[in-house]
């Protein structure tokens, strides 16, 4: 429903849910009324209303369209922490700041200087410092480069750039995805320094990312702000640190908890809006409703360093230490997972670090941390094995298509890093428990366990998948036997200790990398073992269906290397004519097909079909009609692969 709020600075309509309580509006309304919430008085009809309360029940009775007048209660002084004094004003995040689209190029390829391509015409106003490029930041691999701030106006349409005083167009020079006439047009500017150019259009227009300025104007005015060096994170101009400042000497470590406050930032050169925050917070205000602002009062947020959730505020926080800032430019393709499309600007302002490393360390908590960094472990761990069946499912419901192979390898990625960050938080926590160095029951029991998932989170971390999967690499075939060596120790302490819930785990652990391992007859052998213990549990039944996939596929694979054997022996007996072995292998190949004990797609590799053609060629009317029978059974392996049966 729909009500007005009659504030102190104005009137605004904001629609709320009849459900939602008074409360809930007071957290909307401090930023506008500048005062907590439980300071905040809202009446309807001169009746104050119950905080707790629903606003459409009883004793509120808000009907919709009703008119709520929201004030400071008698004798409430203005909250200094809303004050611009002790913090910046709640700046509005536009979200709907779409990235700058890109305009259609004939010609990519980045335009070379010419002379009279940029032109200074005369210094508006000069500088106060002077400063001098270094050429080995301009190159294309440098870990350094020079990043401008500037401000610009097109002088034959009045438009300036940034849009906002607030801004600066930021540059870096050299940039091989933006005009060189900017580079060149800062290179003849002092710090501070305002100067008229005349500019090559045709240069000019070249902007590819949409970074600067790209008018069919000639005459310019350009101020040069600051220029600053920045690293080249990837030396590529695609990933662009700069840091305001370093903060505390401390600097994080893999997997360490880092408290921060980020922003996100439309990178182009009509403003860098912040489009997204962790400060963010709905704010009614007079004239715009329901908005989001920066709080600037905002508690920090908690990533872990190391896990990819957020590269790019891990990236910073991994460089600066407790009350350090850093500002990270990326280009539209740099750092993609979870932040807005385009190129964006994302600041980060590290708060804390958790010391907590351990026994020993500040923050250790003694058993707390330790079951605290395996449950983390485990929710790693269900993510990653929830995405290998989403997989396991699809394949075996569907046959993969062009359409559906970049989903599946986006999925097949997110199980190798979910599982990866599963792998080193049992690794920290095992090295915690040496670490420790006591010897009782639940510590074994616990160390136990981490080995075990230890052990699934390894081979999940190197699992394939596909219908045509590559052979294991050297690393999964490490991976596999450490976690069959773990497992087999965790097998024996679960026996020592007389723990069967940790038997039990174990075993199914083992099962999945037996068949991972491609070893039938062991995950036979631990399925029986499994179905006597607990007959009833449903998970085993698919896993003997997946033990029966597995068989099949060796099955085709050793048929393929069969039919290349056969394939020898028939180029052979054809060259040497001899018709009766050229038979007896037709009637082997034949045989095969028919009970599709290879795949067509290994029969379409080796060409077989070739080389039964040429045996049909020798002029013999039995081999010629095996050879018609075997072409009839190669076309309905062709059809079958193609129903995906």
């Amino acid at each position: 429903m729909q009500v007005k709020v009659v504030l102190p600075s104005g009137e605004v309509n904001v629609p709320v849910e009849p459900n939602s309580t008074p409360g809930h509006l007071k957290e909307n309304l401090k930023y506008s009324i500048r005062a907590p919430p439980k300071q905040i008085k809202l009446t309807c009809e001169g009746r104050e209303l119950d905080d707790i309360k629903p606003l459409a029940g009883e004793p509120n009775n808000v009907a919709d369209g009703a008119v709520l007048v929201a004030e400071r209660r008698e004798g409430v002084v203005e909250d200094e922490s809303f004050s611009p004094k002790s913090s910046p004003p709640p700046a509005m995040i536009r979200k709907e700041e779409p990235p700058k689209p890109k305009k259609p190029k004939k010609d990519v390829v980045r335009p070379t200087l010419s002379e009279g391509d940029v032109k200074k015409e005369k210094t508006l106003s000069p500088g106060h410092q002077g400063w001098a490029v270094k050429s080995a930041y301009l190159e294309a691999k440098s870990k350094k480069r020079h990043m401008a701030y500037l401000k610009i106006e097109n002088c034959e349409e009045k438009k300036a750039y940034p849009e906002h005083e607030d801004f600066s167009v930021v540059l870096p020079l050299g940039d091989p995805q933006c005009s060189p006439v900017w580079t060149a047009v800062v290179q003849q500017l002092e710090i501070g320094e305002r100067a008229s150019f005349t500019l090559s259009r045709k240069v000019l227009d070249f902007n590819p990312e949409s970074l600067a300025p790209d008018d069919f104007c000639s005459t310019w005015e350009v101020e040069l702000i600051r220029v600053v060096e920045v690293e080249d994170v990837a030396e590529d101009f695609q990933q662009l640190l700069e840091i305001e400042s370093t903060g505390g000497k401390d600097r994080a470590e893999d997997l360490d908890a880092a408290a921060v406050h980020w922003r996100v930032r439309r990178w182009m050169p009509e403003g860098t809006f912040c489009i997204a925050s962790s400060r963010e917070r709905i704010a009614i205000m007079p004239g715009y409703g329901l908005v989001p602002i920066e709080d600037q009062n905002a508690p920090p947020v908690q990533v872990a360093v190391g896990e990819g959730q957020q590269e790019a505020v891990e990236l910073i926080a991994a460089r600066v230490g407790p009350g350090g800032k850093g500002h990270l430019f990326l280009k539209s393709q740099a750092l993609k997972a979870n932040r807005p499309n385009g190129c964006v600007i994302m600041d980060v302002e590290l708060v804390a670090l958790d010391p907590c490393r351990g026994p020993g360390t500040p923050g250790w908590k003694g058993w707390q941390s330790l079951i605290q960094e395996r449950e983390t472990g485990d929710s790693w761990l269900d993510e990653a094995d929830g995405r290998r069946k989403q997989l396991e499912t699809f394949g075996t419901l569907r046959k993969s298509t062009e359409d559906s192979k970049g989903a599946e390898a986006h999925v097949a990625e997110q199980v190798h890093k979910y599982a990866y960050n599963a792998e080193r938080r049992y690794r920290r926590g095992l090295k915690w428990i040496e670490m420790d160095k006591k010897d009782d029951r639940k510590l074994q029991l616990e160390q136990a366990t981490l080995r075990m998932r230890l052990a699934k989170a390894m081979s999940l971390a190197h699992m394939r998948f596909g219908e045509n999967p590559e052979p294991a690499s050297d690393a999964e075939k490490a991976a596999l036997k450490e976690a069959r060596e773990l497992l087999a120790e965790v097998l024996t302490v679960s026996e020592a200790l007389n723990n069967d819930s940790v038997k039990y785990e174990c075993m199914k652990m083992n099962l999945q990398v037996c068949i991972q391992d491609e070893d039938v007859s062991e995950a036979r052998k631990v399925l029986s073992r499994l179905q006597e213990e607990k007959p009833d549990d449903e998970d085993l039944k698919s896993d003997n269906a997946r033990i029966n996939r597995l068989e099949n596929d060796l099955s085709l694979k050793q048929g393929a290397g069969t039919v290349e054997e056969l394939q020898k022996d028939l180029q052979q007996a054809v060259t040497a004519g001899d018709k009766p072995k050229v038979g007896e292998i037709l009637e082997a190949l034949l045989g095969m097909f028919k009970e599709s004990k290879v795949t067509y797609d290994a029969v379409k590799t080796c060409k077989v079909g070739k080389d039964v053609g040429n045996a049909m060629k020798m002029g013999d009317p039995d081999i010629a009609a095996l050879g018609r029978k075997a072409v009839g059974e190669i076309q309905a392996l062709a059809q079958r692969a193609a129903l995906g049966i």
